[in-house]
């Protein structure tokens, strides 16, 4: 039963970048922003979702330094401006110049940065698109928060000044390309700290900051060296010769530590993502132990053991 649902979930995965790579998107520099195009091909018909992840290799998020180097208080929304607790939490550098990163710390300032697309004029059914909300476990929305003085408010346009918007002065604009939809905000002594979104200004945006769901997923750190994480997901019925056509802008560089990045798109069944190996475990300890008892059997037919005389029992002590 096992390795039938197993058998039964569609996975195809598409490596872009390092070694035996279907698409040679592979880049040598940082924020290099290399466009390319991966295509996987369907071959068989199934129902979505379909759970988008990009996969990574030997990139030890488990490593104790690389782990233990953030600020929960921080993340969660408290501003702080002790250099010495930011030094004790974060290990590595917390400055950048005379600005104090928030958030500090390995994880935070190693997020990854590609940008995956769905090219849905591309794709067949052209009805599709790459749902990328909620991403995230239910349990980290709590230990996520925009820092406090974050304020933000929905405005028609550029025109609308920071006062009429009800926010203190020196608020900035902001139009947000996928929704359509344009923001005044504000952040606390700007001018004496680096926020997430001027760190990843092409991946996260103002408004969402600390809360943006794929920065809550990069933030749940892998036990293994090789990794997936969740990207998004498709919903519909998809049929034998459809096609999905993803643009990656390629920005997060694995050449120096000899990594690899792919895209794999899978369903899911009643026991999580495609694992063969837990049915195939189940069938061979089954059929180890059957062979054992058969062996057991045999022998205590052939060669029972003997019945002891209970007569021969002294019950004199």
């Amino acid at each position: 039963f096992l390795l039938g649902a197993s058998n039964a979930i569609y996975e195809n995965t598409m490596t872009y970048d390092g070694s035996s790579s279907n698409v040679d998107c592979s880049i040598t520099k940082a924020n290099q922003g290399k466009s390319c195009q991966i295509t996987f091909n369907i071959d068989k018909d199934f129902s979505g979702p379909l759970y988008v992840y990009y996969e990574m290799s030997n990139f030890y998020q488990n490593h104790r330094r690389y782990v233990n180097s953030k600020d929960s208080t921080q993340l969660a929304g408290t501003q702080i401006s002790s250099e010495t607790t930011l030094a004790t939490s974060c290990i590595t550098s917390y400055k950048n110049g005379s600005q104090i990163i928030n958030p500090c710390g390995l994880i935070a300032n190693s997020f990854f940065n590609d940008v995956i697309y769905l090219t849905s004029n591309k794709s067949t059914p052209s009805s599709i698109s790459l749902d990328e909300s909620d991403i995230s476990w239910p349990s980290d929305s709590s230990k996520f928060k925009q820092v406090e003085g974050f304020k933000s408010a929905i405005v028609h346009n550029s025109s609308v000044s920071c006062a009429a918007a009800g926010l203190p002065n020196g608020c900035k604009y902001y139009h947000d390309p996928s929704s359509g939809t344009s923001y005044r905000y504000f952040y606390p002594s700007e001018s004496s700290y680096q926020y997430l979104y001027e760190s990843y200004p092409n991946q996260i945006s103002p408004i969402d900051g600390v809360t943006d769901e794929h920065f809550k997923v990069w933030m749940r750190t892998a036990a293994l060296p090789t990794f997936r994480k969740l990207y998004g997901k498709i919903s519909g019925n998809f049929k034998n010769g459809n096609k999905l056509v993803f643009t990656v802008i390629c920005n997060f560089e694995v050449s120096s530590f000899d990594g690899s990045k792919a895209i794999v798109i899978s369903t899911l069944g009643e026991f999580g993502g495609k694992n063969p190996y837990l049915g195939v475990a189940y069938i061979v300890v089954g059929t180890v132990s059957l062979m054992f008892a058969l062996l057991f059997l045999s022998k205590q037919i052939i060669s029972p053991r003997m019945v002891a005389d209970p007569s021969l029992l002294n019950w004199n002590l």
